[in-house]
C-alpha cells in the first residue's frame, strides 16, 4: 500500500506541470491564480509550457494580500500542489486571511520542520502534509473542521498530535505510516476513524477513543506493534476488519457491550493478547478474528454469539478448555484448528452448529478431548460429518447452569517456589458442569494447575483466574504476589515501596544489605509503561550515595532484554562503605501524568562481587510504585485546590506558560481545552470545597440573545482614538474571554473595565498568533453589574494607515452557575481619516476646526464633505476640503 501511494503522488507531481493551468500573476517569487474578484490563491508555480516550478527554500511567508498590476488581491487559499517536493522549505509562515490548504500543498517537503495554521483555516486538504518527514510537531486550530485522506501519510517525524474539537472525522490513512507517533488526543468531537488511518504507526502505545465515535475503519490501528492497551468506546457497534491486526503488544482489550460484531481477522497476530471478554452483544465473531494468538489463554463467547468464523481462533496456542454455547448454529473450517492443547469440548446447542468444512479441531483433539452435548444429541453429534470425529461424546443430564463461582481466597502472597491451593465454588450445587477453566495472566510468576494448585515462579505479580466452563461465562480471580526469600541471602539489593502522584518526578533509593565487603555489582532495571528514568546529557540519572568511594564508577546504558543495565565497581578493588542497609544509589524517574495505581518496578540479574572477587547471585527484588491521580481543579499541583490555581490557569488561558501546570486538573468540565469557563469553575470549588469533588461537564446554553458589540471609528495615522465593548446580557455572568484581532497599523493599549465589572480580576495577553485575549472573572463568583452598556474600553493608536477592521472573536461568558455562552463574533468597523500633519506640511499649528457644507462647525469630520480650517502659529490659515 505505501509504494503505491508514494507511486501515485510520484507520478502525480511528474504529471504535474503538463496538466495544469497556468498561474495568473505572480509577486516576489510566490504565484498566484485568481479565484473570483479580489480573491487569490497561492498555485503551483509550472507552467503548460513547461517551465518549471519555483523551489522554495528556507522560510517562506504568505501574505494576507498582494498587489498585481494595481489591483490588491486578498490571499484566501494556499492552492493543490502548490509547494510540492519543496525539499529545501523549512518553515512556512500563512496569514489568518488564508481559510483552506489545499490538496497535495506541502507534499514531500521533507526539510519542513515548522508551519504555521491560524485560526482561520477551515479545511486541510488531501495529501497536505504526506511525506513531510521533517515535521516534528503541528497545532491544528479549532478552526479547522476538515481533513482529508491521507493529510499527515508519511509524516515520520511526527510525534504528538492533539486533533482539535471541531474535526468531527479522522479520515482513511490519517496518520498512515507516521512511524514516530507516540501520542494522539482524539476530542469527543469525532464521530468516525477512517480506514488505515493509524496504520503502522508503531510507536504509538496507547490510545483513548471516546465515545462520540461510532465507527472505527478497516485495518485503523494495523501493524501498531506499540499499542499495549485501548479502550473501544461504548458507541461502536462493530469491530471492523483487521482493526488490530499484527498488533503484536497488546496485552488488553476492552469491548463494549455496544459491538454487536468483530471482523475478519480483526485481532490476528495479536500475539501478545493473554485474555478477552466478549460481551453479550456480539453475535458474529468474523474470519480469523483470532488467528495467531498465541499468548490468548482464555476467551469467553456469551450465548449471545450465532456465527463463529473459519479459523476464528486458529493457533491460539493457549487455550484448553473450549466452550461453544447454545445460541451458536455455525462455526466455520478450522476455527479451533492447531490448537493441540484443548482438553475438552463443550457445544451447549441441541442441534449441531453447521460448519463449511469438516475439521473444525486438531486431529488431536478428536481423539484425546471429550466431547460435551446436551443429554438426547449425542446420537446427532455423531451422526454430523464435523463433530462425529471425536472418538468420546458425551451427554450431560438437562443442564444446569451455573449461577455464581468463588474463590477460597481473594489474595494470595508466596515466597519463591511456594504452592497454594485455590477452590472454586460453582453454585447452585446441582449445576450440571462444575468444570473451571484456570489460568494465570502472567505465568513467569505464577503458574496454575488443572485442579487450582498455584506454584510461585519469580517475584511479581499475577492474577489466577478461574472461569465456568457451562456456557453460564461466569469468572473469579485471586490476586497473587510472589517474593523472594531472603533468609537464604546475605547480601543483596532492596528496593523501597512509594508514593507518588502523576507528572511527578521522585527518586528512587536502591540499598544494600550486605554482611560481606561488597566491591563492584551490576543489575537490571526494568521500569514499567508509565515510569521513565530520565536522562541529563544523554546519560541516565542514576546517583551514587556516600557508600561509593571516589574510586568507584557507576555507569549504565540499555541492554537487550529490554531494562537498564547498571554496573559499579572500584579501580583499586575497594568496597562500599556505610552500614548494611544504607542507600547505595538512586534513581531519578518520571511518573507519566496519565498514570494511576501500583507500578512495580524490578530489580533482576544482580551479581555483587566481594574483596575475595566472588561472584554473589543476588535474589530479584520488587518495588511498588503507588501513584495517586491529580486533584481536579490544583492545576499547580500542590494538593490542594486554593485561589492560586485560579491565578494559575488564568495564566494558562493568556498563553502566559505557567510552571507548574497539570491540564488534566485544570480541565475540570473535561472538555480537553482550558478557558474562562474552568477558571469561573475553579473558583467556585474554591469557594465550596465540599462540593466540588466531581468534574463539571461542559454546559453550553446555545439558545441566548445575549451578545457583546462595539461601535465603530474613525482615527487618521498618529491619533489615538477609545474603543467601547458593551455587553447585552439578560442572564448574569462572572466572567468573559474574548479574542481582539487588529489590522495592520493599529496598536492596542491601556485596557480597562468599567464600573460595570465591579471587583473583577482583569488581565491582557498577546498570543502567539498575534491575537489579544482578554480575561475577565471575579474569584468570589461576583455577577457583572447591569445588563446593557459598556464593559471594556481600550485605546487603539494608528502607526500607519489602516486598511481593515478589528475582529471580536472567541467570546465565551460564563454565568453564575458556570455554564457557558459562546455568542458569535462581531466586527468594529475602523475609517481612516487624514492628519492634521499631513493637511497642515511643515507648519506649526496652532488649532484646526471643522465645518459641514451649510458652514456649521462640528467636533470632527463627518462623512461626505468637511472644510477643515487650520490656523498656523504664523498667523495664516489654509481651507482644505477632506471628503470621506
Amino acid at each position: 500500500m505505501k509504494q503505491i501511494l508514494k507511486l501515485s503522488l510520484l507520478l502525480l507531481a511528474i504529471l504535474l506541470p503538463a496538466t495544469a493551468a497556468a498561474y495568473d500573476f505572480e509577486v516576489d517569487g510566490i504565484y498566484y491564480n485568481i479565484i473570483k474578484g479580489n480573491e487569490a490563491e497561492v498555485t503551483y508555480g509550472g507552467n503548460m509550457d513547461g517551465t518549471p516550478p519555483p523551489s522554495y527554500s528556507g522560510n517562506v511567508t504568505i501574505p494576507s494580500s498582494v498587489i498585481y498590476e494595481g489591483t490588491t488581491y486578498d490571499v484566501t487559499a494556499i492552492g493543490y500542489f502548490a509547494f510540492i517536493s519543496c525539499r529545501e522549505l523549512k518553515k512556512i509562515t500563512i496569514s489568518n486571511s488564508v481559510t483552506s490548504i489545499g490538496n497535495g500543498a506541502f507534499s514531500d517537503c521533507y526539510a519542513l520542520t515548522s508551519i504555521n495554521i491560524p485560526n482561520s483555516v477551515t479545511t486541510i486538504g488531501n495529501y497536505a502534509f504526506t511525506g513531510c518527514t521533517g515535521l516534528t510537531s503541528i497545532s491544528i486550530p479549532n478552526s479547522v473542521t476538515t481533513i482529508g485522506n491521507d493529510a499527515f501519510t508519511g509524516c515520520t517525524g511526527l510525534t504528538s498530535i492533539t486533533i482539535p474539537n471541531s474535526v468531527t472525522s479522522i479520515t482513511d490513512r490519517l496518520f498512515f505510516d507516521c512511524t514516530g507517533l507516540t501520542t494522539v488526543t482524539i476530542p469527543n468531537s469525532v464521530t468516525s476513524i477512517g480506514d488505515e488511518a493509524f496504520m503502522e504507526c508503531y510507536g504509538l502505545t496507547n490510545i483513548n477513543i471516546p465515545n462520540s465515535v461510532t465507527t472505527i475503519g478497516y485495518e485503523a490501528f494495523r501493524g501498531c506493534t506499540g499499542l499495549s492497551s485501548i479502550s473501544i468506546s461504548n458507541s461502536v457497534t462493530s469491530i471492523t476488519g483487521r482493526v488490530f491486526f499484527d498488533c503484536t503488544g497488546l496485552t488488553t482489550v476492552t469491548i463494549p457491550n455496544s459491538v454487536t460484531s468483530i471482523g475478519d481477522e480483526a485481532f490476528m497476530g495479536c500475539s501478545g493478547l493473554t485474555s478477552i471478554n466478549i460481551p453479550n452483544s456480539v453475535t458474529t465473531i468474523g474470519d480469523r478474528a483470532f488467528d495467531y494468538c498465541p499468548g490468548l489463554t482464555r476467551v469467553t463467547i456469551p450465548n449471545s454469539v450465532t456465527s463463529i468464523g473459519s479459523s476464528a481462533f486458529d493457533g491460539c496456542l493457549g487455550l484448553t478448555i473450549v466452550t461453544i454455547p447454545n445460541s451458536v448454529t455455525f462455526v466455520g473450517r478450522m476455527a479451533f484448528g492447531n490448537i493441540p492443547a484443548i482438553e475438552s469440548v463443550t457445544c451447549a446447542a441441541t442441534t449441531p452448529p453447521s460448519s463449511d468444512g469438516i475439521d473444525l479441531f486438531s486431529n488431536n483433539v478428536y481423539i484425546h478431548a471429550p466431547l460435551y452435548v446436551p443429554t438426547g444429541s449425542e446420537r446427532a453429534y455423531m451422526a454430523d460429518p464435523c463433530w462425529g470425529q471425536f472418538i468420546n461424546i458425551i451427554g450431560l443430564e438437562d443442564e444446569v447452569l451455573a449461577t455464581s463461582i468463588s474463590l477460597s481466597k481473594p489474595q494470595v502472597n508466596l515466597l519463591v517456589g511456594g504452592t497454594s491451593q485455590l477452590v472454586a465454588t460453582v453454585l447452585p450445587d446441582s449445576t450440571t458442569n462444575k468444570t473451571v477453566a484456570w489460568a494465570s495472566s502472567n505465568p513467569n510468576v505464577a503458574t496454575v494447575s488443572n485442579d487450582g494448585m498455584v506454584t510461585a515462579l519469580a517475584a511479581g505479580t499475577t492474577t489466577v483466574t478461574a472461569m465456568t466452563t457451562d456456557g453460564s461465562n461466569l469468572s473469579a480471580s485471586c490476586l497473587i504476589g510472589v517474593t523472594e526469600d531472603f533468609s537464604d541471602y546475605d547480601d543483596y539489593l532492596l528496593l523501597s515501596d512509594m508514593e507518588a502522584f502523576h507528572g511527578d518526578t521522585i527518586v528512587i533509593p536502591v540499598t544494600m544489605v550486605n554482611a560481606s565487603n561488597i566491591t563492584a555489582f551490576q543489575t537490571d532495571i526494568f521500569l514499567p509503561e508509565g515510569l521513565e528514568l530520565l536522562k541529563e546529557d544523554g546519560e541516565y540519572l542514576i546517583d551514587p550515595s556516600e557508600r561509593m568511594t571516589r574510586s568507584h564508577s557507576l555507569i549504565s546504558d540499555d541492554v537487550s532484554n529490554g531494562a537498564i543495565r547498571v554496573v559499579c565497581y572500584s579501580s583499586n578493588y575497594r568496597p562500599f562503605t556505610g552500614e548494611s542497609g544504607d542507600d547505595l544509589f538512586y534513581l531519578t524517574v518520571k511518573v507519566a501524568d496519565d498514570t494511576e495505581g501500583d507500578y512495580i518496578v524490578h530489580l533482576k540479574n544482580t551479581l555483587l562481587t566481594n574483596t575475595d572477587f566472588d561472584d554473589i547471585v543476588a535474589p530479584d527484588v520488587d518495588g511498588t510504585i503507588n501513584v495517586k491521580a491529580y486533584i481536579l481543579g490544583d492545576a499547580n499541583d500542590s494538593r490542594t485546590v486554593t485561589i492560586t490555581d485560579v491565578v494559575v490557569t488564568a495564566q494558562y488561558v493568556l498563553e502566559r506558560n505557567p510552571q507548574p501546570f497539570i491540564f488534566e486538573a485544570a480541565d475540570v468540565n473535561k472538555d480537553n481545552y482550558i478557558t474562562i469557563a474552568d477558571v469561573a469553575r475553579i473558583a467556585w470549588m474554591v469557594l465550596n470545597p465540599d462540593e466540588a469533588k466531581a468534574p463539571m461537564r461542559t454546559s453550553v446554553i446555545m439558545d441566548c440573545s445575549d451578545h457583546m458589540s462595539g461601535e465603530g471609528i474613525t482615527l487618521a495615522t498618529g491619533e489615538t482614538r477609545t474603543v467601547s465593548i458593551a455587553l447585552n446580557n439578560a442572564m448574569d455572568y462572572t466572567a468573559c474571554q474574548l479574542d481582539l484581532r487588529l489590522p495592520e497599523g493599529l496598536e492596542a493599549s491601556n485596557f480597562r473595565l468599567t464600573d460595570r465589572a465591579g471587583s473583577h480580576v482583569f488581565d491582557v495577553n498577546t498570543l502567539h498568533n498575534g491575537d489579544i485575549r482578554v480575561l475577565c472573572y471575579s474569584p468570589a463568583l461576583t455577577a457583572i453589574g447591569g445588563h446593557v452598556g459598556t464593559l471594556l474600553t481600550f485605546d487603539v493608536t494608528a502607526t500607519a494607515p489602516v486598511t481593515g477592521d478589528i475582529a471580536v472573536d472567541d467570546i465565551e461568558l460564563v454565568t453564575t452557575a458556570c455554564q457557558t455562552v459562546k455568542p458569535d463574533g462581531f466586527v468594529i468597523g475602523v475609517n481612516a481619516a487624514t492628519s492634521i500633519n499631513e493637511i497642515a506640511g511643515s507648519k506649526t499649528v496652532a488649532r484646526v476646526e471643522y465645518f459641514n457644507l451649510a458652514g456649521q462647525q462640528i467636533d470632527r469630520p463627518d462623512s461626505g464633505v468637511t472644510l477643515v480650517v487650520t490656523t498656523y502659529t504664523d498667523g495664516t490659515r489654509t481651507t482644505t476640503k477632506l471628503i470621506r
